[in-house]
């Protein structure tokens, strides 16, 4: 046999070999890959070659893109999956093992959140199976212990129900839904109850009359419309909703038009990435709001997560309904018109004041900050949380309560009280608002100012940086009623959450500590006053 025969006969037997190597590492790599638990941040992958050029050590929570797909390929310059970014783990048979339980086995797969390249790219969510090394120091349930790791707020696995305005978005909603919530919500492997609402009032109606037993979050994809519906459907039920608001997480992610809760609670729009930081939150006490109107048998109260106004930023939202169609612009040309016609809203402004001081806000502010923890276990609601103790609308207000002059509530033409520091994503009304400090945020403008000088304070609220001027008044408070001086009222609003109330005096006070929400680290997302 020649020399060139042989040689070309070990040349295929080595392209063969060389081939079963490739395929086996492709395999081994895509299929099965050696990992590690040693670290207390994540879970070390033995088998990936780690480009340090890579951003996929920082965890998702850090990031704000725009979709989610699911791909089940580990990148190739993956080395280390942070515990905050896994959604979901399943332990496998140990196939090498025939006869072994599943609970010692040391396979596992796990379901993850990869940050994208940049901020072009979508969210992604990822499958890897994995081998796991140290199989004698691991714990005897691993998936329960990579689970709490990630899950530090111990909301594992929880039961979900889903309310959706099928007509919220711009009649978008269940779509966003389908493509961009709902594949988070199944790889972190939540049940999922789903219900879509079929008019107004609807998930008032399914709040009262939930069995909480069945749930642990309810999740409003919507605007601030169901939210604020879910909250007033607890506040009829016979024990004013006491053990909805102790045992029920209310939270929104972004399918309406308005979606100041998320933006303030998971900060963002973006649907997929809210969903994932909706996830890992961890549940927090809110203070809510309860709004009063009429007396006697006409007398009726409803709760308020958000905000009240009346004046300007009320007449342009309602008032502009008719315009939906245009998105958020509408409320801008409502803005325009108002600001630069000059209007104004006179009425009768009564306060309970906490702090009217501006520098002593931001103090209390700091402290507030300084002393929260999200470890903390959550005070339970009362019966004396949820007491209206404010006196009737046709008694006089308290001696302790303080009349707004009437230089500023003749000429008022803003009137904005919040819980939330983000009515919309380029506005940061109540910057130093807090979520459970036992306060409300009062911002009052008036048409003693120029045009310029109000549209200079508007825009100045993207940022939040209105506050800061000596032509804002800004207090938080305790109690405060507004009586409408405006003859015609049939041509102007009063808003509650964006909701249409009846235009005549109204009455609000605090209710410290009611909903159970969630939050990042246990606070809204940053503003300007808490960064």
């Amino acid at each position: 046999m020649s020399s060139s025969s042989v040689n070309k006969r070990d040349e295929i037997h080595l392209q063969s070999n060389n081939r079963l190597v490739r395929e086996s590492l492709i395999y081994h790599r895509k299929d099965l890959v050696r990992a590690n638990i040693t670290s207390d941040e994540g879970i070390s992958l033995l088998d990936q070659q780690f480009d340090s050029s890579d951003n996929s050590n920082d965890t998702l929570i850090d990031y704000v893109y725009n979709c989610c797909k699911l791909t089940d390929t580990t990148p190739a310059n993956l080395d280390f999956i942070p515990y905050k970014n896994v959604l979901n783990v399943e332990v496998l048979p140990n196939e090498s093992d025939e006869g072994e339980s599943e609970d010692s086995s040391n396979i596992i797969e796990v379901t993850y959140a990869l940050p994208p390249d940049n901020a072009n790219h979508d969210l992604k969510i990822s499958k890897v199976k994995l081998e796991l090394e140290n199989q004698p120091e691991l714990p005897t349930n691993i998936s329960q212990f990579i689970l709490s790791k990630s899950y530090k707020n111990n909301l594992i696995r929880p039961k979900i129900l889903v309310l959706i305005n099928p007509h919220g978005g711009q009649g978008n909603a269940k779509s966003i839904y389908k493509h961009k919530i709902m594949p988070v919500l199944q790889a972190a492997d939540v049940k999922i109850t789903y219900i879509e609402t079929k008019y107004h009032g609807h998930a008032t109606e399914i709040a009262r009359d939930l069995d909480i037993n069945s749930y642990d979050i309810i999740v409003c994809c919507s605007g601030d419309g169901i939210p604020h519906e879910v909250i007033n459907g607890f506040f009829l039920r016979p024990d004013k909703g006491l053990q909805a608001f102790n045992k029920i997480a209310v939270t929104q992610l972004p399918c309406g038009s308005g979606n100041a809760l998320t933006l303030s609670t998971h900060g963002t729009s973006n649907p997929s990435v809210s969903t994932f930081r909706m996830l890992k939150a961890h549940k927090a006490k809110l203070d809510l709001m309860a709004v009063t109107q009429g007396t006697g048998n006409k007398k009726t109260t409803k709760l308020s997560f958000l905000s009240q106004c009346y004046g300007i930023i009320a007449d342009s939202d309602i008032g502009t309904e008719h315009l939906r169609w245009l998105g958020p612009v509408r409320f801008e040309i409502g803005i325009a018109q108002k600001v630069f016609g000059g209007a104004k809203y006179p009425c009768e402004l009564y306060v309970k004041e906490k702090i009217s001081n501006k520098s002593e806000i931001l103090n209390h502010v700091n402290d507030y900050l300084t002393n929260s923890n999200s470890n903390d276990s959550l005070p339970s609601v009362t019966e004396e949380n949820l007491t209206i103790s404010g006196p009737e609308l046709d008694e006089p207000v308290p001696d302790d309560w303080k009349r707004i002059p009437d230089d500023i509530t003749h000429n008022l033409n803003i009137l904005y009280v919040g819980k939330m520091p983000y009515v919309s994503a380029d506005a940061q009304f109540f910057p130093a608002a807090l979520p459970s400090d036992g306060a409300m945020d009062m911002i009052v403008t008036d048409s003693n100012n120029s045009i310029w000088k109000l549209t200079s304070i508007l825009l100045a609220v993207e940022k939040g940086d209105h506050i800061e001027d000596e032509k804002v008044h800004h207090v938080k408070v305790l109690s405060y009623r507004l009586i409408p001086n405006i003859r015609d009222g049939s041509k102007h609003y009063i808003s509650i959450d964006g909701e249409d109330f009846p235009f005549e005096p109204f009455q609000v006070e605090i209710l410290p500590g009611v909903l159970t929400g969630l939050l990042q680290d246990g606070n809204f997302v940053e503003t300007s006053v808490t960064k």
